[in-house]
């Protein structure tokens, strides 16, 4: 019986349009790039500024508390946990922010959705979908060399993470303080209003990340004897589906609390008491 074998036909590759989206795809890298350059900005000046990051004496002399008649218990996050090291780069003295700044950034950085946004608006890679990448790659290799293995370390940077959460909870409680002609009362201002605002955004930031979702039920191979487990991995899946937003959130509210605590540790503003 005669048989007959089709030839082999290389199937051509679809061209690549140069430009195919006809849309403002472009207004959220260019956004995000904005935002991110004013907080890296402004981060960096308070980093090196290295006063007006409390409101309150924690055991340290800081003279620009002296003149505050009614001291409020605030504390930058960008400050936070203070570290009393005095370094000093030959008559530059080193700002205790730049120990502490490493350890939120290294969480950020190494965030999914983070190195998403900041893929997409510096090094356009791509700019979005369906438009072509600004950089020709020989060979897809994904995040498997340096530098960006590094990004790995995402999921142990997530439990530091896990303890700056810890700590802004223990500055918000001091919040709910204030020290007048020497007498500790309780009470609430302005500032305690934005603390809170600014440690709930935190927190649902931090434990909507993909680690902790992993970390809760990625292990789990059979959910109806998971009990606990799977409820909360259920809950945290949930909570993901917003951890972009929560990025954007807490970016700014962390940037927020900080200047509240400058603008009052400084005397450019009075904090308003609501009790």
């Amino acid at each position: 019986m005669a048989t007959y074998t089709t030839p082999e036909t290389k199937e051509a590759r679809t061209p690549v349009i140069e430009n195919p989206r006809k849309d403002a795809y472009w207004l959220a890298p260019t956004t995000t790039i904005v935002v991110l350059v004013v907080f890296i900005i402004y981060a960096t000046i308070r980093a090196f500024m290295g006063r007006y990051f409390a409101t309150y004496n924690e055991g340290e002399n800081f003279p620009w508390l002296a003149p505050m008649r009614l001291q409020p218990h605030y504390w930058s996050p960008f400050y936070s946990p203070y570290i009393p090291v005095h370094l000093r780069i030959g008559a530059w003295p080193i700002s205790a922010a730049l120990y502490v700044m490493i350890l939120p950034l290294a969480f950020r950085l190494s965030c999914y959705f983070c190195r998403r946004v900041y893929y997409r608006a510096f090094f356009q890679d791509p700019g979005a979908c369906a438009v072509r990448e600004l950089f020709k790659h020989r060979h897809y290799t994904g995040e498997t060399r340096w530098p960006t293995k590094i990004f790995n370390l995402h999921r142990y940077t997530f439990y530091i993470a896990v303890i700056l959460v810890g700590f802004h909870w223990w500055h918000l409680y001091n919040a709910f303080f204030y020290t007048e002609a020497g007498q500790v009362h309780v009470g609430a201002g302005l500032g305690t209003l934005i603390f809170l605002i600014d440690t709930l955004a935190l927190t649902l930031y931090t434990f909507s990340c993909h680690a902790f979702r992993h970390l809760i039920g990625g292990a789990v191979n059979w959910f109806s004897k998971a009990g606990w487990r799977y409820k909360t991995w259920r809950w945290v899946s949930w909570l993901n589906e917003y951890h972009g937003q929560f990025f954007w959130i807490s970016l700014v509210t962390v940037m927020c609390a900080d200047l509240y605590v400058y603008l009052v540790a400084s005397g450019v503003f009075l904090d308003p008491r609501f009790f």
